[in-house]
């Protein structure tokens, strides 16, 4: 979900001493970032991107999680909300005031400022900001950024080596570029709406907001090759790019898009077979259901040979399948109805097919294989206790990509951030007095 932002913001009071400390940066820039007593709980000591600093403007999902995936790397993100409301994410969903499970997931590891962009000195504070990061991802509606006075030729002529990751619903360019999108919006309009669902049933979403995430993962693919090219290739850089949900969707259809073009047919839902491959779906059990499939034909003979149905010997190739798809599946149906899926799940192991059971959130959270991986984190949450929080996909040896801090309340480093950003104290109080970080004006 992209958001036309309107950022205010409150006066916070300075909570943390501040020291000042250089941080050298191998092919990035030198920065003088936070150091003090707390610094282990809100900056990275190790990961991949330590040392990297990012600037997030954004609100609900796709930005924030683009801003967590890097967060959770190493760098150190500061989260730049509306002051008085921030991100909507807060108050959307189950959890304590204006922090929600749904903004928990995606703001870990972040510290949160607020900026009213509508004063000039707000404008004034996020430039200076702005001038000392690496990166910095909004996902404002399109030309608010440049209204606000941020858009990319204002931050880069302060900061041309500036990572400027911008994510819309319809991206920067083409006859929808204006026109404000949402997840399921663009799930409809991207066409993977129309390949998902039962066969020959109406169109149903996905069951999770994949234009968001994917956009928001495709964003940080994005900034960690902008920063690759700056270290390798500093000269006449450019640091901006931009990710729609519309181009994450269309990406998506992948093949459909391409078999389109071959065929000219136009492709419907599918329920939870696939597209291609024979057998390769969902099969109802004894008790349950089991999904499984024979991934090559050199497979087959050994995949009758599990079930004992001679009969289906004879389909030895996946296109002689595809084009006896009911008598085949058939058979394989009424032979898994017969035991539990516990004894298909051990069978199907046993003989190198791949397989698994239909999982709820309560069965993946409890799971031996997302315990051994990190995936769901038990975290301390200071306004909540104790909760769960999506662990980071990216499994490096070397580094323990762990919940470092708890989502931030709202503003709550506004104060510890600006007071090293400004030059000197009557900056930061000519800011404070001019309603830089207050949304009373």
């Amino acid at each position: 979900m992209t958001d036309s932002m309107n950022p205010q913001s409150s006066r916070q009071s300075p909570t943390v001493p501040n020291i000042l400390t250089t941080v050298p940066m191998s092919g990035l820039r030198t920065y003088t970032f936070f150091s003090d007593a707390v610094s282990d709980h809100h900056m990275a000591s190790d990961g991949p991107l330590s040392g990297v600093h990012v600037v997030e403007m954004t609100a609900h999902r796709a930005g924030p999680f683009c801003g967590a995936l890097l967060a959770d790397m190493g760098a150190e993100v500061v989260k730049i909300e509306r002051p008085g409301a921030g991100d909507p994410a807060r108050t959307q969903g189950v959890g304590p005031d204006e922090k929600s499970g749904y903004f928990m997931a995606n703001n870990r590891n972040k510290r949160s400022v607020t900026l009213n962009l509508k004063t000039d000195s707000g404008t004034e504070a996020a430039l200076e900001l702005l001038e000392e990061t690496d990166v910095f991802v909004e996902n404002f509606g399109y030309g608010v950024t440049e209204r606000l006075g941020i858009g990319y030729d204002a931050v880069s002529e302060r900061n041309p080596d500036i990572v400027y990751a911008s994510i819309k619903g319809y991206g920067e360019t083409g006859p929808l570029r204006e026109k404000p999108g949402l997840d399921l919006i663009l799930q409809a309009e991207g066409g993977i709406m129309s390949v998902t669902g039962p066969e020959g049933g109406p169109p149903v979403k996905a069951g999770q907001a994949i234009g968001d995430l994917t956009a928001g993962t495709f964003a940080a693919i994005g900034v960690l090759g902008r920063l690759y090219e700056r270290s390798t290739t500093p000269d006449d850089f450019t640091g901006k790019f931009d990710v729609s949900l519309f181009d994450a969707i269309v990406t998506l259809m992948n093949e459909y898009v391409t078999e389109h073009s071959m065929t000219g047919v136009v492709p419907g839902p599918q329920g939870t077979t696939h597209q291609t491959l024979v057998p390769y779906q969902v099969f109802e059990t004894d008790d349950g259901h089991v999904v499984t499939g024979v991934p090559s034909d050199d497979r087959w003979d050994d995949f009758v040979d599990v079930l004992g149905r001679e009969e289906l010997r004879e389909y030895r190739t996946n296109r002689e399948r595809r084009e006896n798809y009911a008598a085949v599946v058939g058979v394989i149906q009424e032979e898994f109805k017969k035991k539990p899926t516990d004894h298909w799940l051990a069978t199907l192991t046993e003989h190198g097919f791949p397989n698994g059971p239909i999982n709820d959130v309560a069965d993946v959270a409890e799971h031996e294989q997302s315990a051994s991986r990190d995936l769901v984190v038990g975290h301390e949450d200071p306004d909540w206790g104790e909760c769960a929080l999506p662990g980071h996909p990216i499994n490096y040896p070397d580094y323990d990509a762990t919940v470092r801090s708890p989502a931030p309340r709202l503003g709550e480093h506004t104060m510890d951030v600006f007071e090293d950003v400004a030059d000197d104290q009557a900056t930061l109080d000519r800011w404070i007095e001019d309603d830089a970080f207050d949304s009373s004006c």
